[in-house]
């Protein structure tokens, strides 16, 4: 003790001793530095003189320094000098001073940006050079100088500030967009740091597909700044909720995961175990993943909630479970990793559910909250709160359900008699005949009475479920029977009295089958709660059969939730990102059944529309005109139609069954004549592949290189594809990719951006994502299914160089190849084939639930049997308007749209439904438009721009109208249509207001019209005389005729009056024929002069309308 109390104050006397020495700290009493001439304001262009004296060698500084509400202590200007000579003596130096723009000059053209400045200091400094080569950089220069000074300066406030001086010229076009833009008020955009990633439960089905999430760095600069601090000093929280249907088929499922941009899981990794466990992996300051495990053991059909909250080092993780009776139970786990977690969220992209690194579990995932920044009260309600509990409580009664269905199926086993040809020995038949039986209900009459329709089927259909081992197959299969029966009861219950209890039967059947596993059941019930057909719309419960299909992996729902959220309909929120987790699936089955060729439930997509009777004439099956002329012509060598007929029959398209060996018979036929080449490539594959035939490498191989020789593209990727999977050789298999590639075939365009993924370019041994997603792309354009699955992979994860981040044209990419899946054409085909037979309502049924996956040849057909079967207006309008959402929109259903709005006054969507018809084509859709045009309507100029008449459009409406009619007369078929004769009619109207607005034709032809006019006036005029004289002279006849009688006898003959007479006779005849000679001849001048009139002013007009 007396030691260190020595010690200290030995160490005290030193101290005392050294602070009091004048040299201690360098500076000597003459060291000084300050203003001479002291500034008052800011101004722009001054000088300032610096007095300061240096005992030593060193170094001046000037500084400006302002503040701003914002910020503080910004370093504006400074300058530095130092001094070597003429050490302890007094000197001044004159400092240019340039203030920044923004601090002197109101706000104008040159400065946008002004700074409401709080305080300007101007200071000076001055520091030793051996002190400042100790103390650091220039920036703490101030704080360690040994003498300084500073004076605070007065600014003005911005109105007052003067206007910047103009010392350049400015473009007219950039003056007048500051002129119109000088008076906006700047708002900085709402950001949050609180981001929800889903909305909406999304149904895992515990496979590789997965939400995708990517994040974007803050438009803020506070909040961007704190999330850039946070990467190493991490603050972070993720709220998500659960429903486990049953826990990971494997070691560990994936929650929810953070793939960087090295293509490693950064922080957070928020797994399941198959123990129901949680676990949580995080990637370390130094690269190192470090994980924990919460042995949480989570319950099934629970709703569970994860709170994973990580601060520096330390995670804490809270697990909350919802109990009957909306009890809750919370429990949290913390970990602390003893070194800082490495967190950066805009690394690469965030996957909710499985992915291809890492697969899902079974189950759903509900509302997921992602605070940026972090913080522990987190607030995440189970949202939406009905729909996730009536979820709940189907799962739960279906579970419920299945107990009590295989304790039936067990006791059915037990006491089913053997079959009498089976032998059976005599102590077992005594114990059979006289032995006591025991009869085990395994159930309560509470269960029997809930489950009474479900026991009453399985009695009524005891003969297909009897005698067999494997249960769930044939629940399916009696599901599927309840299915059908369903479907052809809906459509008789329509017409029926008491529609309503036979429609509330069938949903009790439905619900039934749904929960035995027949997944289209549940589609058919979502189609009848969203559709509103034959009972009312429940938008709920049509949710919840919507996931309940989903999490079961079958095909049309997944297609039905991916089309949902594609578009934000009936009440399912818009997500891209949710649409892509759906399609990709579908999307990956559609790859795997394209290869089972034999599977008779799957059958080519076919538009077929029904109100057109061209393409119903091709799906006449077997016995039709087609198949029946396809087989007479291949019967006599036509190789064509051997091919058309053996397409047919592989696939089973135009209403034919499939026959594979049949196929199989008319491609060896049409192969084997070794002139076509297609042909030669088709049998090839099936004999390399052992599809319906005997594999046969060799005679495979042979009609390959020939079929190649003869020019076949596809024949050269099939040669690469032997010798790539066959022979191993890659470096030749790729010379034959890429040569197929470069002709255009699409299997040869996505082989070769294999190779470029896989880096197994023989000429670039380096893998290039960007090439092979180039590839890919070109692929997917052509209809390649995994071209399309690849390169939708790239635009929704935004990982690859080069190619940005595009969900949008990822999902859509998606939607086009998921409608080739066959599982979807042989449903297509069982509507049509129901509509053939006349069960019209039947295939309505059928056709709306097809329609409700986005397939629009199915959405026109359902609204078209809406409209035959008299079915209310909302089940058209329903089906025709979503068939106007679909990437080819259907012709009908933007017609009949642009109809229904235009009924509505809202001229604004009728002119976007019949433009949209109008650039795929419609010459409807074009009429419409050009008379709504006509008749005063305004077009947005982006349709203009669309339908290429801008330039139509700067000249005159009128023109835009011509342009839009000559468009329509074009894809008209027929010579006199609508458009021909509207455009005719604008044609003549356009010539007469030409004619009528030339001076000097219309002068012309008034000069005529008036001489024509005076001419055949004065013509008249002379026929009317002539006409009067001839009737004078007639009356005058008639008078001698009549005094003919009182001369009677008399010789009239010999006496001068009778000679008279008979002169002036002759001389009336004569006149009289005169007359008539002229009023004819008059006549034709008449005709002739306006003949020739009318031509001219004929030859005038026509001259316009050419």
């Amino acid at each position: 003790m007396r030691a260190v109390l020595r010690l200290f104050s030995t160490a005290l006397i030193l101290s005392l001793v050294l602070c009091e020495s004048p040299d201690a700290d360098g500076t000597h009493p003459g060291d000084f530095v300050q203003f001479g001439n002291v500034l008052d304001s800011v101004m722009d262009k001054c000088n300032v003189q610096v007095q300061y004296n240096c005992s030593a060698a060193c170094r001046i500084g000037v500084e400006i320094v302002i503040s701003t509400p914002r910020r503080t202590g910004v370093v504006v200007y400074r300058r530095t000098w130092t001094n070597h000579k003429g050490l302890g003596k007094p000197r001044s130096r004159t400092v240019h001073l340039s203030f920044p723009p923004a601090v002197v000059y109101r706000r104008d053209f040159f400065v946008r940006r002004p700074l409401e400045t709080c305080d300007v200091v101007l200071r000076a400094w001055m520091v030793h050079l051996f002190e400042n080569e100790i103390g650091g950089s220039h920036d703490k220069a101030y704080d360690q100088s040994l003498a300084r000074t500073s004076i605070f300066l007065r600014t003005l406030p911005l109105p007052e500030r003067p206007v910047y001086p103009q010392t350049s010229s400015v473009s007219w076009g950039a003056w007048l967009m500051w002129q119109l833009t000088k008076d906006t008020v700047r708002k900085c955009p709402h950001e949050s740091d609180i981001v929800d990633i889903l909305t909406f439960p999304f149904a895992s089905t515990g496979e590789r597909f997965g939400v995708i999430h990517k994040f974007s760095s803050f438009s803020n600069r506070d909040l961007e700044w704190r999330r850039i601090l946070a990467f190493k000093e991490p603050r972070v929280t993720l709220s998500v909720w659960l429903y486990l249907l049953s826990w990971c088929s494997q070691s560990l499922c994936g929650i929810v995961k953070n793939v960087n941009e090295y293509r490693n899981y950064g922080s957070p990794l928020i797994m399941l175990s198959d123990t129901g466990d949680i676990v949580v992996q995080v990637q370390m300051l130094d690269g190192e993943g470090k994980a924990f495990t919460a042995h949480a053991a989570l319950p099934l059909h629970t709703w569970i909630r994860l709170d994973a909250f990580f601060q520096v080092s330390e995670a804490k993780l809270t697990i909350t479970k919802i109990l009957p009776g909306e009890q809750t139970l919370e429990t949290t786990h913390s970990f602390d990793f003893r070194q800082p977690v490495q967190f950066n969220d805009t690394s690469g992209y965030f996957v909710i559910g499985g992915c291809s690194y890492l697969q899902g579990f079974h189950g759903y995932i509900g509302p997921i909250r992602y605070y940026r920044l972090g913080t522990e009260n987190v607030t995440n309600p189970l949202s939406p709160v009905r729909t996730l509990k009536e979820l709940d409580r189907i799962h739960r009664h279906c579970e419920e359900m299945s107990h009590v269905t295989e304790y039936y199926l067990q006791a059915l086993r037990q006491n089913q008699d053997l079959s009498r040809d089976v032998c059976e020995s005599y102590y077992g038949g005594l114990k059979r005949t006289f032995g006591h039986r025991e009869c085990t209900q395994t159930w309560s009459w509470d269960q029997q009475r809930r489950f009474n329709l479900t026991l009453r089927l399985l009695e009524e259909h005891q003969e297909l479920i009897k005698g067999l081992g494997n249960s769930s197959r044939h629940l399916l299969s009696l599901g599927r029977v309840i299915f059908q029966d369903a479907v052809k009861t809906i459509a008789k219950a329509e017409a029926s009295d008491g529609g309503l209890e036979v429609m509330s039967s069938v949903i009790e059947q439905l619900q039934v089958s749904s929960c035995w596993g027949h997944q289209h059941s549940s589609l058919l019930l979502a189609t009848l709660f969203l559709a509103g057909l034959g009972v009312p719309v429940d938008l709920e419960q049509g949710h919840v059969y919507s996931l309940i299909g989903g999490v079961s992996d079958d095909r049309l729902a997944l297609m039905h939730l991916g089309y949902k959220h594609m578009q934000g309909l009936d009440g399912f929120p818009k997500d891209q990102n949710t649409a892509y987790g759906y399609f990709a699936n579908i999307g990956k089955q559609t790859s795997i059944d394209r290869d089972k060729v034999q599977d008779s439930w799957q059958t080519p997509t076919e538009h077929v529309h029904l109100n057109n009777d061209d393409e119903l004439h091709t799906q006449t099956g077997e016995m039709g005109d087609i198949v029946q002329y396809m087989k007479h012509q291949a019967d006599r060598g036509d190789i064509e139609s051997q091919k058309t007929l053996a397409r047919m029959l592989l696939w089973g398209s135009n209403g034919v069954e499939k026959d594979i060996r049949a196929a199989v018979t008319w491609y060896a036929r049409s192969a084997l004549q070794m002139i076509d080449p297609s042909a030669m490539y088709d049998y090839a594959i099936l004999l390399l592949k052992g599809t319906g035939v005997k594999k046969n490498r060799t005679l495979g191989l042979e009609l390959l290189e020939k079929a190649a020789d003869m020019g076949s593209v596809e024949a050269l990727n099939g040669i690469g594809w032997y010798y790539s999977i066959i022979v191993k050789d890659k470096t030749k298999a790729f010379r034959y990719f890429e040569l197929a590639a470069q002709n255009g075939s699409r299997d040869g365009l996505f082989n070769v951006g294999i190779y470029y993924l896989n880096g197994d370019n023989p000429d670039k041994p380096d893998r290039n994502e960007t090439a092979a997603f180039q590839y890919f792309f070109d692929a997917a354009q052509l209809g390649h299914v995994e071209g399309a699955l690849q390169s939708a992979l790239f635009l929704s994860t935004g990982s690859v160089q080069g190619v940005p981040r595009d969900p949008d044209k990822a999902v859509l990419l998606l939607k086009q190849v998921i409608e080739m899946n066959g599982h979807l054409g042989f449903m297509v085909k069982d509507a049509l084939q129901t509509y053939q037979r006349g069960s019209w309502d039947e295939a309505l049924v059928k056709y709306a639930m097809l329609a409700e996956t986005g397939l629009g040849v199915a959405q026109h057909n359902a609204a078209h049997l809406c409209e035959l079967l008299d079915h209310t207006s909302a089940c058209q309008w329903r089906y025709h308007n979503y068939s106007t959402y679909n990437h080819i929109p259907q012709e009908a259903g933007l017609l009949r749209m642009g109809d229904y709005y235009s009924e509505l006054a809202d001229m604004v969507k009728a002119i976007d439904m019949y433009s949209t018809a109008a650039v795929h084509g419609s010459a409807q859709g074009l009429f419409n438009l050009a008379m709504l045009i006509e008749e005063g309507y305004e077009v947005p100029d982006i349709i203009l721009d669309q339908m290429g008449l801008s330039d139509a459009h700067t000249v005159s409406r009128s023109a835009v109208v011509a342009d839009l009619l000559s468009r329509c007369t074009a894809f008209e078929e027929r010579d006199v249509t609508p458009c021909s004769l509207v455009l005719w009619r604008m044609e003549l109207l356009r010539a007469w207001r030409d004619f009528t607005h030339s001076s000097v034709q219309l002068t012309l032809a008034c000069g005529i019209f008036a001489t024509l006019t005076v001419f055949v006036l004065a013509v008249l005029l002379r026929t009317l005389l002539a006409c009067y004289h001839a009737l004078y002279l007639s009356t005058s006849q008639s008078a001698e005729r009549h005094n003919a009688p009182e001369r009677a006898g008399q010789d009239i003959s010999d006496s001068p009056l009778g000679t008279r007479t008979e002169n002036q006779r002759q001389r009336d005849q004569t006149t009289v024929e005169h007359n008539h000679l002229s009023v004819q001849e008059t006549s034709d001048l008449i005709v002739t002069v306006t003949g020739v009139c009318a031509c001219v002013i004929f030859i005038m007009f026509i001259s316009h309308l050419l």
